[in-house]
């Protein structure tokens, strides 16, 4: 009878332990759940910012463009004024 009933709480640990496994793997598929969706949206975020960047490089290297056009008017036009003031 003792052999049977330390069968018994054998077998009922055993299946304590499998459900404890179990939960925890259902918690670690979680965790690698959670961890793909956190990559993937810092992926879609960083594509954004790389987005937003050439966007503002763009805009940057058109006003730069527009800097350089207005200075060479701004010295031409110096050049005129400076020659009417001489003749």
């Amino acid at each position: 009878m003792d052999k049977i009933y330390i069968e018994l709480l054998q077998k009922d640990s055993l299946m304590e332990q499998a459900q404890i496994m179990r939960f925890k793997e259902f918690k670690y598929i979680q965790i690698v759940d959670s961890t793909r969706k956190d990559i993937n949206s810092l992926k879609t975020y960083s594509n954004s910012l790389e987005d937003d960047y050439n966007d503002l490089l763009t805009i940057s290297k058109i006003q730069e463009h527009k800097i350089k056009r207005n200075r060479k008017i701004g010295l031409i036009m110096l050049g005129v004024i400076v020659l009417q003031a001489l003749l």
